[in-house]
């Protein structure tokens, strides 16, 4: 066989070397979500990837060392979806009602689901996973709600440790709502529907409960 040269295709050692492209990344993460939307988090393994996606398993665990950072890469990919959705829904629904506006993230929610599956939704509220995969879960959804966090603080008047617990009330009201489409017992319209009288109503009540110190203090002023 001839000599490779300078210039020729590299050697398979080489290529084993380069690391993986981001193309390569998105299309091993997007299996992994199909994995886990089909077969649930207990078969979302390293050598049920490879499998999936016709690689090597050393080339998954180059882009992948651990289950975690698999599972880290999947919940990523889909909060960054529903991140995006939520901007978009935003800029759409403005200047709106507080109905209107909680019906726009609620369905950019439910388009998110949709395009991704309900698996790393269902994850974003971890039950019976180990205590790591429950860190990086809480971790991850902590990110997608802080930018929203601040707003919900700003909108009411109140600190951010309060704001926190009003946007962690509002959200599981919300995910409890949509629960119903996701079981097939009710439509998404319905689920939706729900959704928004419960997420309103909430945004509702802390407005007036928010309100309330600061008018017993200008009553008192006057």
């Amino acid at each position: 066989m001839p000599r490779q040269t300078r210039g020729s295709a590299p050697s398979a050692r080489a290529r084993a070397a380069r690391p993986p492209s981001e193309s390569r990344k998105r299309e091993l993460v997007e299996h992994a979500a199909r994995i886990l939307n089909e077969k649930g988090l207990e078969a979302l393994h390293v050598t049920a990837l490879a499998q999936a996606a016709g690689v090597s398993r050393p080339l998954v665990y180059r882009v992948f060392p651990t289950r975690e950072a698999l599972f880290r890469a999947v919940l990523e990919d889909f909060t960054a979806d529903v991140g995006a959705r939520f901007q978009r829904a935003l800029v759409r629904a403005l200047p709106g009602t507080m109905s209107s506006l909680t019906r726009a993230f609620i369905e950019a929610s439910c388009d998110a689901i949709d395009a991704k599956g309900a698996a790393a939704w269902a994850l974003l509220e971890p039950r019976g996973v180990s205590p790591e995969l429950a860190r990086i879960s809480s971790e991850i959804f902590g990110r997608l709600l802080d930018p929203w966090q601040e707003k919900l603080g700003e909108h009411l008047g109140v600190p951010p440790r309060r704001a926190q617990n009003h946007l962690g009330i509002i959200v599981a009201a919300g995910r409890a709502a949509l629960s119903g489409w996701l079981d097939g017992s009710l439509s998404r319209n319905e689920a939706v529907s729900d959704a928004t009288h419960a997420v309103a109503g909430l945004m509702a009540a802390f407005a007036a409960a928010a309100a309330e110190p600061r008018s017993k203090v200008s009553r008192r002023r006057a």
